[in-house]
């Protein structure tokens, strides 16, 4: 661990654990909390769907853009005052959603909601690497996404029962306030990480240099595009598990609930199983090996059993949670691994993550709208499979060699010198 400012929450405590898993919790609680709202929201702006749906749209747009900006600006000016900025924004952003007159007006400030989640989302990446090396910071990740991973399971409930008791309104104006605490939290109880600034950071000539460093190293592009992949193999499912379980075996509204509570959960208990492994000195390669070869069976298995015409709710659940276990071993594996090599440029390393994790996502959830066939799970399921494969070429084809030819050539130095 690296030295730097005392922090008034100590690094390795369960409140410093739980801070960066409440900010990176931003975006899934901004997302699904307010899904259940979408015919409300039309009925009380006189919208359509499709302006409806744009509140969602324009918020990941947001979340995925602000990203690059915040991660050079945070190797410019450290971690703490953009994490207050963007917390502010969202907080803001929040608020003025609630008491928006319009739609349009809803629309333009969730855009800049989502901008505010995304310095959470990458500050905590950045955060983790400046503090945290090897095993520990891979464990450190774990635990993140585990906390991060109560998100999807209680946000669409906490949406129904606002909803229900003071309109759609007042989820947004939870979610400000929920931003008003993370924000006195970070003000009141987080110290800089950042041990250097970067004075250059935000200039032209090395901002461009610096997405291209990361960009042209192949094991932070290969680890890159381990965790977009793989996060998109979970968004088919995100996207897609409505339309299967809610339209073709018209599932109640409160069951699906808790079967997407229970993939939620799968995710958690492969965080916790990750960070426990990495704790005791389980080797990232080992664990990324049997997370995408799982996740990889798991989803051709899906795959099959949809293409077979013997999908149901009970064939296809298991492999589901399986699936998104998986998501908990392979995320803070390939995150680690994307960030680490470049600790001078955390912040833009970081950027890069998020924004290719965001990209995958909105690809695998327009690639199942558009290809779903409104009969059977055949689309959600074959991409799932597609982004699985996809994932494992590019452990097995980019990163992983990278690494062993860097380790070789360590080697051959450290020889040489002797």
């Amino acid at each position: 661990m690296q030295k730097v400012k005392k922090m008034r929450i100590q690094p390795n405590s369960l409140n410093f654990t739980i801070l960066l898993g409440a900010l990176a919790a931003l975006p899934p609680l901004s997302i699904d909390m307010g899904l259940p709202a979408f015919p409300q929201i039309g009925t009380s702006l006189n919208a359509s769907p499709g302006a409806v749906g744009l509140t969602l749209s324009l918020f990941m747009f947001g979340f995925a853009i602000a990203q690059l900006f915040f991660g050079p600006l945070s190797d410019r000016y450290g971690r703490r005052p953009i994490l207050i900025t963007g917390c502010g924004l969202f907080t803001l952003a929040g608020a003025a959603c609630a008491l928006a007159p319009s739609i349009i007006t809803l629309v333009a400030w969730r855009l800049i909601q989502g901008a505010g989640a995304g310095a959470g989302m990458v500050m905590t990446l950045a955060i983790v690497r400046d503090l945290f090396d090897g095993q520990v910071g891979r464990a450190q990740l774990s635990y993140v996404n585990l906390v991060m991973g109560v998100a999807p399971m209680i946000a669409p409930t906490i949406g129904s029962w606002l909803l229900a008791i003071a309109g759609w309104r007042s989820i947004y104006g939870i979610l400000a306030f929920g931003g008003l605490l993370l924000l006195l939290s970070v003000a009141l109880g987080l110290s800089e990480s950042l041990a250097g600034y970067d004075k250059d950071a935000i200039k032209p000539r090395r901002l461009i240099n610096n997405y291209g460093r990361v960009l042209s190293h192949p094991i932070c592009l290969g680890y890159a595009l381990v965790n977009a992949l793989s996060f998109g193999c979970m968004f088919t499912y995100v996207a897609g598990s409505p339309l299967v379980l809610l339209d073709v075996f018209k599932v109640p509204t409160t069951i699906y609930g808790w079967l997407f509570a229970s993939t939620a959960f799968g995710i958690m208990v492969g965080s916790f199983l990750n960070g426990r492994l990495s704790i005791r000195g389980v080797s990232p390669s080992r664990l990324l090996t049997f997370g995408l070869m799982t996740a990889v069976i798991s989803s051709v298995a899906l795959a099959i059993i949809s293409i077979s015409g013997a999908a149901q709710v009970t064939t296809l659940m298991p492999l589901l949670v399986i699936n998104t276990f998986c998501l908990g071993i392979i995320s803070p594996n390939a995150i680690h691994g994307a960030i680490q090599p470049l600790p001078e440029i955390a912040g833009v390393a970081a950027a890069t993550v998020g924004f290719m994790q965001m990209l995958c996502g909105a690809l695998a959830s327009g690639l199942v709208a558009f290809l779903y066939d409104g009969r059977t799970a055949i689309a959600m399921c074959s991409l799932m499979a597609m982004f699985a494969i996809t994932s494992l070429i590019a452990y097995i084809g980019l990163a992983r060699p990278a690494e062993r030819r860097l380790a070789r050539a360590g080697m051959l130095h450290s020889e040489t010198k002797n």
